[in-house]
C-alpha cells in the first residue's frame, strides 16, 4: 500500500504548569510580544508561483488560470489547469532548498512531462529566478493576489479535502508566539475598531509539536486565548482563556490598568491533541466560554472594549515543546444590539508556510505559520487512508491475486505459446517498500482481469482505487463497474490511453481528462446514482459530473456487482498495469 498520494494530488498540527503565573507578556513594558519575531522562511514559501521558460509568454483564454507551484518548505504542490480548464488538479512532490545557499531541486512540469531540475534561485522585488541546470531560466511571478488564483487553490484544496491552519510556536526565549487581531489594522478588512459586547469562535488543538526540537522542560508551555481592551498587557485584559497540561482554566480578575491576575482553574479537562471548539462572549460586565460545548465563566480585569485579539502559546522568557494550532476563526459584534460578523478566516486563502506576521494580522504575530491538514507541521503529503478495503500489504509479492484472497477473481491468466498474463502482487513502482496489484499483458491472443464483488448488486454506490500507467504502454488500460467481464457486463467503464482518460460512449469515447501523468500515481472515484447518473473525481476533482449512463451505449439495466479491472488488448504484447487502495462500502 502506498499513502493516497495522487502524485497527482496533494495535499494541522502544547505540559503546563500551574504555577504562581509564568506571565505570557512583560508587564512592566505593558507589551507581550517583541515584533514577529520568526524562524528562518524560505523565500520560496508562501506564494503561488507561475513559472515561465526564457523567451516564452504567458497566456491563457479568459477561462483558463495560470498553473502554479507552491512549496511549503518539504513538499511542492503543482496546480495544474490543463487537465481541466478553470479547475486546478493538484500534483504534489518532495523538493529540496538550501535557504542558506539559494539552491533548489524539485520538479519542473512542461508539455512534455515532469523533469526533476535543480538551480539556483533568487526572489527580488516579489519575482522569482531560478537558473536551472537544463531549462536556463524560469521566471516567476506571485500569483497569491490574484482572486481567481487564489479562490480556485482553495475550491482545489477543498475538493482535495485539504485544510489549512495555523500553527502558532515559541522556539524564541525572548518572545512568545501570537497570532494577534488587532481590529484597528485597515489590513484585517474588519468593520469596527473595537467591540464593547461580542463573540468569537475558533477551533484550536493544543499539543506537543512531533518535529519540535525545544527542551520539554515544563515551563512556559501554557496556550492563551486573550482579549485585550487598552493594551496588550495583563493588566489591560479584559478576559483570558488558558488550557494547561489538559485543564481548562482562565486568567483572575486583576486590577484594571494597574496589574493582572492569576491563573485559576476553571474545573474543565480535555486530552491534548484533541479538536476543541471554543466560544468566547463578552460585554455587559460578563466574561463567559465553552468548550466543546461545556459553560465556564470567567473574570474580568479592565472593563472596556476589546481592541486586540490574540492566540498566543509560552512566555517571554522560555520555549515550549508544545503548538497552539487555530482553525476557523470568526469575531462578532453585538454593539448596535444586533449581532454582526466582524473578521472571519479559515486560513485556506494562504499558501502552505506563509509566515502571517502582517495583513491581515498584526506585526506583532510571532511565530505564526500557515500548515496544511493533519496533525503536526509535516509537509502536506496526503493522509494515509484508514480503512481502504484493500491495500495488498498483507500479501505475498508474485502471488496470484485470486490465489492471495478469495474476495479476488482473475481471468485470462495465461502462460501458453501466445506469450504470458498475469494479474499479481508487486512491488509498488513509486516505493519498493510497499506492495499493490500488477497487471500485465505479454499474450498475444488475450489480455489479463482481476474482478472484485459487492456483496450484493447496488442501483446506487462509489468505489475508489489508484491508479499508476506506465509510458511504455501502446495500448489502453480499464476501469469499469457492472455485471461481469464481457463487454455487454458494462455498466460504465474508464479508459486510459497514453495521457488521456475517456468513458465508454459508443464509436466516439467522451473524453474527460488530457495531459495527464505517466509513470505516476492517480486517484480515481466512480460514483453512480439510482437516476443513472455517474460522476468521475480524479486526484480530488470531479473531472466528469452527472453523466447521463443512458448516452453511454453500455446496457442500462445492469445493475453494478462488480468492480473489473484489466489492461491491454487481444494481439499486443506491452501493456501492464498498478493497481491499490481499493475501496468501497459496497465490498
Amino acid at each position: 500500500m502506498r499513502v493516497s498520494k495522487i502524485a497527482a494530488a496533494i495535499t494541522l498540527s502544547t505540559g503546563l504548569l500551574m504555577g504562581c503565573n509564568p506571565e505570557v507578556i512583560n508587564e512592566n513594558t505593558g507589551e507581550g510580544n517583541s515584533g514577529g519575531g520568526t524562524t528562518p522562511t524560505s523565500k520560496l514559501v508562501g506564494h503561488y508561483w507561475q513559472l515561465i521558460e526564457e523567451g516564452d509568454v504567458a497566456a491563457q483564454s479568459s477561462a483558463d488560470l495560470p498553473n502554479v507551484y507552491v512549496f511549503d518548505g518539504t513538499s511542492q504542490h503543482y496546480y495544474n489547469d490543463d487537465d481541466n480548464h478553470g479547475t486546478y488538479t493538484i500534483y504534489t512532490t518532495t523538493y529540496t532548498d538550501d535557504i542558506d545557499e539559494e539552491t533548489l531541486s524539485f520538479t519542473y512540469y512542461d508539455t512534455s512531462g515532469e523533469t526533476v531540475t535543480t538551480g539556483s534561485y533568487s526572489v527580488t522585488n516579489g519575482a522569482l529566478t531560478i537558473d536551472t541546470d537544463n531549462y536556463g531560466k524560469l521566471s516567476g511571478t506571485d500569483q497569491s493576489e490574484t482572486s481567481s488564483v487564489a479562490d480556485a487553490v482553495t475550491k482545489a484544496n477543498d475538493s482535495a479535502g485539504y485544510n489549512n491552519s495555523v500553527q502558532i510556536l515559541d522556539a524564541l526565549d525572548n518572545d512568545v508566539g501570537e497570532l494577534r487581531l488587532k481590529l484597528l489594522d485597515s489590513s484585517t478588512g474588519a468593520t469596527v475598531d473595537s467591540i464593547a459586547s461580542g463573540r468569537l469562535t475558533v477551533d484550536v488543538i493544543y499539543q506537543e509539536d512531533g518535529d519540535t526540537i525545544q527542551d520539554a522542560d515544563g515551563t512556559g508551555d501554557n496556550a492563551y486565548i486573550s482579549l485585550y481592551t487598552n493594551g496588550t498587557s495583563n493588566k489591560n485584559l479584559y478576559g483570558e482563556v488558558i488550557l494547561s497540561e489538559g485543564k481548562v482554566q482562565y486568567r483572575g480578575a486583576g486590577v484594571g490598568g494597574v496589574s493582572g491576575g492569576s491563573i485559576t482553574d476553571a474545573g474543565g479537562t480535555f486530552a491534548n491533541g484533541d479538536k476543541l471548539a471554543i466560544e468566547v462572549t463578552w460585554g455587559n460586565d460578563e466574561f463567559k466560554f465553552t468548550v466543546n460545548g461545556e459553560e465556564f465563566t470567567g473574570e474580568i480585569t479592565e472593563d472596556a472594549a476589546v481592541t486586540v485579539i490574540s492566540l498566543k502559546i509560552g512566555d517571554t522568557s522560555n520555549t515550549t515543546n508544545f503548538e497552539f494550532i487555530g482553525d476557523n476563526l470568526a469575531v462578532y459584534s453585538s454593539d448596535t444590539g444586533t449581532e454582526a460578523l466582524v473578521f472571519e478566516d479559515d486560513f485556506d486563502n494562504y499558501a502552505a508556510g506563509q509566515n502571517l506576521s502582517g495583513n491581515p494580522y498584526n506585526s506583532s504575530t510571532s511565530e505564526a505559520t500557515i500548515i496544511g491538514d493533519g496533525n503536526s507541521s509535516e509537509p502536506s503529503e496526503p493522509s494515509e487512508p484508514t480503512d481502504v478495503t484493500d491495500d495488498f500489504e498483507s500479501y505475498t509479492v508474485g502471488e496470484l491475486i485470486s490465489s492471495a484472497s478469495s474476495a479476488w477473481t482473475t481471468a485470462n491468466i495465461k502462460d501458453d505459446a501466445d506469450g504470458t498474463t498475469t494479474a499479481e502482487v508487486a512491488v509498488d513502482p513509486d516505493n519498493s517498500e510497499e506492495k499493490s496489484l500488477y497487471l500485465a499483458d505479454s499474450n498475444s491472443a488475450t489480455k489479463p482481469f482481476a474482478m472484485r464483488e459487492f456483496t450484493a448488486p447496488t442501483a446506487a454506490g462509489s468505489v475508489s482505487l489508484d491508479a499508476y500507467f506506465p509510458s511504455a504502454n501502446t495500448k489502453s488500460t480499464y476501469i469499469n463497474i457492472g455485471d461481469g467481464k464481457n463487454n455487454s457486463n458494462r455498466y460504465f467503464e474508464l479508459n486510459q490511453s497514453g495521457t488521456k482518460l475517456k468513458y465508454e460512449a459508443g464509436s466516439d469515447d467522451v473524453e474527460i481528462a488530457s495531459d495527464i501523468a505517466l509513470d505516476a500515481w492517480h486517484s480515481f472515484t466512480i460514483t453512480w446514482t439510482d437516476a443513472g447518473l455517474v460522476t468521475v473525481t480524479m486526484n480530488g476533482q470531479e473531472i466528469a459530473t452527472d453523466i447521463d449512463q443512458a448516452t453511454t451505449g453500455l446496457d442500462s439495466s445492469i445493475v453494478p456487482s462488480q468492480l473489473t479491472l484489466y489492461t491491454g488488448d487481444n494481439s499486443s504484447t506491452v501493456n501492464t498495469a498498478y493497481f491499490d487502495n481499493v475501496d468501497s462500502e459496497l465490498f
